[in-house]
């Protein structure tokens, strides 16, 4: 059986492209004929070229075999440790990191209003302590839907 494996072609000439190829389990990369002639031209134009593909998030050079078939070269694979990936998750997200934390934010605020209006309307007396909590909840449903406006 064999899957879909994401590989980036980029050459010395700064022309760089993302496609999908076929993984066997063996290993064996079999590259799209569309990735194989950026290949073949690269080559012919005397450009340098890297192929990475990306498995199980690590970034894996490919080594030539024959045609279009490569094989992952998984001594030279290189992985970012996850604290650095979630570092640049806040630091530089992507347009889907983005669509989520506003996600998130909205949630946040949703569950601090129903939380300020259920507690507010369960009191039957009111003390500094209680106010002060529904003045907290308030102020997370605030903020919360700023930061989402932020995301927006």
């Amino acid at each position: 059986m064999s899957r879909l494996i994401k590989v980036t072609f980029t050459s010395t000439s700064g022309e760089e492209s993302t496609g999908f190829a076929t993984l066997h389990k063996d290993e064996m990369v079999e590259m799209p004929k569309r990735m194989a002639l950026r290949v073949s031209a690269a080559v012919d134009a005397g450009d340098g070229y890297a192929l990475v593909a990306q498995h199980r998030g690590e970034a894996v050079p490919m080594v030539h075999v024959e045609e279009a078939s490569y094989r992952l070269d998984m001594q030279h694979a290189i992985s970012e440790p996850w604290s650095k990936r979630i570092a640049e998750a806040f630091r530089d997200p992507t347009k889907d990191q983005l669509q989520a934390y506003g996600r998130y934010c909205h949630t946040l605020s949703a569950a601090a209003l129903v939380g300020f209006v259920g507690y507010a309307s369960g009191r039957s007396g009111w003390s500094g302590t209680e106010i002060l909590n529904c003045l907290c909840l308030a102020v997370a449903a605030g903020a919360s839907e700023q930061h989402l406006v932020n995301f927006a």
